[in-house]
C-alpha cells in the first residue's frame, strides 16, 4: 500500500559545488518551483519565506509575518502552504537544502550534526523525494576558501563534513557537477528522474537569465553559476603539490573519492 502523505522534493549540495548553476537549471524548468538554501536551523541568513513571497507569490506577506512571531512548527507550517500553493497551481516544490549547515555549519553553526535537519523536520508530514549533486573535494575546497565569510577551512571538519556527506549521497543518488557540465541535457534528465520531475529541455534558452535563486548573484565572490552564460567544464588551475599530497593522505579524502567515483 502505498504512502498517503504528500511529496516534497529536496535537492542537497553542500556549498561551492555548482549548486547554483544546477538550481537556475531546474528552477528554469516548467512547473518546477525551487525555493533555495533552505534549513529549519537558520531560518533569517538565505529567508525562503520572503522568497516564497516575492520570487513565487506561494504565500502572502500577511501569513509570513504571521509565521515570523509563530513559536513551535512555524517552518513545517511555511513548507506545508508552499507545497499546497504549488500544486494548487499545477508546479512541483522543490527544496534546495541548505546542507553546509549540516555538514561544515561554520560560521552560522559551530557543531554540524553530520545528518539532515530538513529531511527530519518534514518526514512526519511528507514522503520525502531527494537527489544529491557533489563535486571533486579539491576543488570544493579551493572555492570554498574564496568566501569572505569563512576566513579559514577547519580541514577536520571539512574532511569529516565531505564523507559523512558522500555516505548520504551514495544512499540516495547523486549527479556530478563535473559530468554535468560536460552533458547538461543527460545529466539534468538523470536528476529529473531522481526527483520525479518532467524534464524541460527549454531550460537551455532561460536559465542564463533566471534570478529567484539566492548564491551571491552579482556579487564578489559568488558561486561560478551565478555569472555563467554557458555550461561548461573548466580546468583546474594549478593546485600547490603540498596542498594535494596532503589530501592524498587522509583516508576520509580517499574513501570520499571511492564512493563518488573520483580519481584519488
Amino acid at each position: 500500500m502505498g504512502s498517503q502523505k504528500p511529496r516534497i522534493r529536496i535537492l542537497r549540495h553542500l556549498a561551492r559545488t555548482g549548486g547554483t548553476l544546477i538550481t537556475k537549471c531546474l528552477g528554469s524548468m516548467d512547473k518546477v518551483v525551487v525555493l533555495s538554501e533552505v534549513h529549519p536551523a537558520v531560518l533569517n541568513a538565505t529567508d525562503p519565506m520572503k522568497q516564497a513571497v516575492e520570487w513565487f507569490g506561494l504565500v502572502s506577506k500577511k501569513q509570513m509575518l504571521r509565521w515570523r512571531n509563530l513559536r513551535g512548527p512555524r517552518f513545517e507550517q511555511f513548507v506545508w502552504a508552499c507545497h499546497d500553493a504549488a500544486e494548487s497551481r499545477g508546479e512541483h516544490l522543490v527544496l534546495r537544502d541548505w546542507s553546509h549547515l549540516d555538514y561544515y555549519g561554520k560560521p552560522f553553526i559551530e557543531k554540524p550534526l553530520m545528518g539532515s535537519g530538513l529531511r527530519d523536520s518534514l518526514t512526519e508530514l511528507f514522503e520525502i523525494i531527494e537527489a544529491c549533486t557533489v563535486r571533486h573535494p579539491i576543488d570544493q575546497y579551493l572555492s570554498l576558501g574564496k568566501i569572505a565569510a569563512i576566513p579559514e577551512i577547519d580541514w577536520e571538519l571539512f574532511l569529516d563534513g565531505n564523507l559523512a556527506f558522500a555516505k548520504y549521497a551514495l544512499e540516495c543518488g547523486f549527479v556530478r557537477y563535473e559530468d554535468l557540465t560536460s552533458d547538461p541535457d543527460g545529466k539534468l534528465r538523470e536528476l529529473c528522474g531522481m526527483l520525479k520531475l518532467d524534464f524541460d529541455p527549454k531550460y537551455a534558452q532561460r536559465w542564463a537569465s533566471y534570478t529567484t535563486v539566492t548564491g551571491d548573484i552579482g556579487k564578489q565572490g559568488g558561486g561560478r553559476g551565478a555569472r555563467e552564460v554557458q555550461i561548461k567544464s573548466f580546468k583546474r588551475k594549478a593546485v600547490d603539490e603540498g596542498l594535494v599530497e596532503r589530501f592524498r593522505s587522509d583516508a576520509r579524502y580517499q574513501e570520499t573519492c571511492q564512493l563518488l567515483g573520483y580519481e584519488v
